[in-house]
């Protein structure tokens, strides 16, 4: 797997963007950086997590409802001393409501990464 060969995509930071990352033998809790149309970036995997598998099964913890994934790893690279690493994903299959989130991103967030985790008011608690 390459250490980091991203294409050029628009990108959006986010901030408090959680997700559980199953690679058909263990989940492991993640950070998610940033996503874009193509894929996104998770960090604080623990290193032992097997990144060489086809395919990773996800839920994104998002600010209104969970998202469900399928990913496929791209590139990884190690982080904290080899204690964790940092995983890109390309975006396999993914419900509508996750490219919904997307294009509000787009159009509302622009480069504010708080704007993914915040909850409008029309939402129920």
């Amino acid at each position: 797997m390459d250490t980091e060969c991203r294409r050029v995509a628009t990108r959006h930071r986010t901030l408090g963007l959680m997700t559980n990352v199953f690679d058909g033998k263990s989940a492991v809790v993640g950070i998610v950086e940033d996503i874009s149309r193509s894929g996104l970036r998770v960090s604080n995997i623990p290193s032992s997590f097997e990144d060489a598998v086809e395919t990773c099964y996800v839920v994104v913890n998002g600010p209104k409802h969970d998202f469900h994934l399928v990913l496929t790893p791209r590139w990884s690279r190690s982080t904290n001393r080899g204690m964790y690493k940092t995983i890109g994903f390309q975006v396999a299959k993914a419900p509508d409501a996750w490219m919904e989130f997307l294009e509000s991103v787009e159009n509302e967030c622009h480069d504010d990464p708080f704007c993914a985790m915040v909850v409008g008011t029309d939402v129920e608690m």
